[in-house]
């Protein structure tokens, strides 16, 4: 782009020079070490529009920004010009707890949005990390989730509806406000993590779950993850209903049991199994949880209720934690049946690399994440860690994405990794929505 004060002069007269950052003060919005010139945060959908169309016209990179909580995500981008904030687009539009649906603008923070459903006893059934500062448009362009996903299904599944505006600064809307709805194209699921390159989403509605009258955790120790994976096949292929089961290496079940406060001996990996329903039921299912758990080998077994749950799961949810040593973060995907072995093979590849590793599995979805302080590492080794153990995943019928990663180590692997036939629908897609690429340029798979 050739005329970047063009841009914040723009900038200003649609949202007002008070709403728009240049110079030193736009530097908190750098991804990737790539500063905006300009950053923006408009007040409402007309704003929105009216900025992305100048954008356009001006051929303007742009990236939307929520709150902040996945700017690691993603390839380092070709360009920045212009950061676009939606945290003035902060409002619930509409509840409707007969209808079990809300519509909430997308700069919404998740947390605020929890705060309001649940005065009615409602909840938007995701639980991912940072939800205090994660927005409900991010979340989705993210397709952010967290341990719950195993009983409610990710934000693809949660959405019925969305207004979102395109490159050229139309506005369109996808889905209806109301569950039961079965006409057309289901177009709102396409935003659901294209990561902002589609569109900018200005209002999101979600289906709702009512708020489980009680939650409770069973924690068991195990000296083995094929142990503890063993006990978490054997209940996921049982009539019970866990909300969540995750699978923890050593590192992340002493940092757990730590938060609950419960005793923990060094070396013991982890098996936490929610389950939510009404008591009577949540202590039938425990009782299950825990035969499955001692028949498979548990050297100690905990009961958690109340604080010690919720300390838990936030504990699992914020994994590594906002002062764990990191920079790498890695998320693999391969059938539950082969959780344990990605996770072991992992840790072991990066013992072998002198690297401090951990790890977290949902295991009902297959879904592994790493993490890895390689700080002081050259950047040669941690991306041939990351290759490696995309290879792993790849011989285990899966794949494996980079979540975060230094911009040194983002410049030699492709932190998407293979795609296949897919991409060549993804640059269809990106092609008929945002013909000159002002969207998050670079970011997305294949460099869209």
């Amino acid at each position: 782009m050739g005329d970047p004060a063009g841009l914040a002069r723009r900038a200003q007269e649609i949202v007002g020079a008070e709403h728009v950052r240049t110079g030193p003060a736009a530097a908190p919005f750098a991804v990737d070490g790539l500063t905006p010139g300009v950053v923006a945060a408009p007040g409402s959908e007309e704003e929105v529009s009216r900025l992305l169309a100048a954008a356009e016209g001006l051929e303007a990179a742009v990236t939307p920004w929520g709150g902040g909580t996945k700017t690691g995500l993603g390839n380092p981008p070709r360009r920045l010009d212009l950061v676009l904030s939606l945290a003035r687009l902060n409002r619930v539009v509409d509840h409707e707890p007969g209808d079990m649906t809300a519509t909430l603008q997308a700069g919404m923070t998740l947390a605020a949005a929890q705060a309001h459903l649940t005065q009615k006893g409602q909840f938007i059934a995701l639980d991912p990390a940072a939800a205090a500062r994660a927005t409900v448009g991010g979340i989705l362009a993210a397709n952010a989730s967290g341990p719950r996903r195993l009983r409610y299904g990710t934000a693809r599944d949660l959405v019925i509806a969305v207004r979102i505006v395109h490159a050229d600064g139309a506005v369109t809307k996808g889905g209806a406000k109301v569950v039961k709805n079965v006409t057309g194209y289901d177009m709102n699921k396409l935003y659901v993590g294209s990561l902002g390159t589609l569109g900018i989403l200005t209002e999101v509605t979600f289906r709702l779950y009512p708020l489980p009258p009680t939650e409770e955790t069973h924690l068991s120790a195990f000296p083995t993850l094929e142990a503890a994976g063993a006990a978490a096949a054997e209940i996921l292929g049982s009539p019970l209903v866990p909300h969540a089961v995750e699978l923890l290496s050593a590192a992340a079940a002493a940092a757990a049991a730590r938060a609950a406060n419960v005793p923990w001996s060094p070396g013991q990996v982890g098996l936490a199994v929610m389950i939510g329903s009404v008591p009577d039921a949540v202590h039938a299912q425990l009782a299950d949880v825990a035969r499955f758990c001692r028949g498979a080998g548990s050297a100690a077994d905990h009961h958690l209720r109340g604080a010690a749950h919720s300390a838990c799961w936030e504990a699992v949810r914020e994994f590594p934690g906002p002062d764990a040593p990191r920079s790498l973060i890695l998320k693999g995907s391969v059938p539950l049946t082969r959780v344990p072995e990605l996770m072991s093979r992992g840790e072991g590849l990066a013992g072998q690399r002198h690297l401090a590793c951990q790890a977290v599995a949902e295991v009902g979805p297959g879904i592994v994440r790493f993490s890895v302080d390689a700080g002081g590492v050259p950047p040669e080794r941690a991306a041939d860690y990351v290759e490696t153990v995309r290879g792993v995943a790849a011989e285990l019928g899966g794949h494996l994405v980079v979540l975060e990663a230094p911009l040194d180590v983002k410049r030699r692997v492709d932190v998407w990794g293979p795609v296949g036939k897919a991409l060549r629908l993804m640059q269809g897609l990106k092609a008929q929505f945002d013909p000159k690429g002002i969207l998050n340029p670079g970011r997305f798979v294949g460099g869209i």
